[in-house]
């Protein structure tokens, strides 16, 4: 399984790809703002975690304070 993601500025090119998606048989959603930023903050995270900058210790106590 692969994963795309496609950020743009137009709604009506957004929904054209929306439809070409539908077409190939992809799953294809649409985000909203919250959903977007929830997203960045995710993939913010799981960089932090993975970038070995903080202890094993301080991780968990970042993770356990959210």
């Amino acid at each position: 399984m692969e994963t795309i993601i496609l950020r743009g500025k137009s709604k009506s090119n957004a929904r054209l790809l929306l439809e070409l998606a539908d077409k190939l048989k992809f799953s294809a959603k649409s985000l909203s703002e919250m959903e977007e930023e929830e997203l960045g903050i995710a993939i913010s995270v799981d960089e932090g975690i993975k970038s070995g900058l903080l202890s094993e210790k301080e991780k968990k106590d970042f993770l356990n304070s959210l």
